[in-house]
């Protein structure tokens, strides 16, 4: 199962203990259970200061972000209220590893022992700018990754 980005741990942590319920009552076995591989996405922006991550984001998404939501259509036609794309940008920088490298691992720790999941996919080129999202990708590698298990 696939995570959204939008909500929290417990939320998810609450979709997966759902899907078990679901997953036990369609006759699914406990080795398939607990090998089932959901995947949280999000966001992942890594500087040396918070701030200059945030910063980045949120000087970059909101354009394209609005861009997105203003193409956006529902499949059976309904009227939908447009998501303010700041306001948006801020909530995913609350929710997700955007910070310091230190602050990156714990986060993603903390929402996988939270959730169970230990799978996830990271958008990490929301700068916009190419060298950049290259040298987040590589402070993911070198100086995230190496302190989770």
């Amino acid at each position: 199962m696939l995570l959204g980005m939008h909500v929290g741990d417990e939320e998810k942590a609450g979709m997966v203990a759902l899907w078990r319920q679901h997953a036990r009552a369609s006759g699914l076995g406990a080795g398939e259970i607990a090998g089932a591989a959901h995947v949280s996405a999000g966001i992942c922006q890594i500087a040396d200061r918070r701030t200059d991550a945030v910063e980045t984001l949120t000087k970059a998404m909101p354009g394209w972000l609005r861009q997105g939501l203003d193409a956006h259509v529902t499949v059976d036609g309904r009227p939908r209220a447009m998501r303010d794309p700041l306001a948006y940008t801020e909530l995913l920088c609350g929710l997700h590893p955007v910070g310091s490298p230190r602050l990156c691992a714990d986060r993603l720790a903390a929402t996988s022992e939270r959730t169970g999941i230990s799978r996830f996919a990271l958008l990490v080129e929301g700068s916009g700018d190419l060298a950049a999202t290259e040298e987040n990708v590589r402070r993911l590698g070198t100086e995230v990754l190496p302190h989770l298990g």
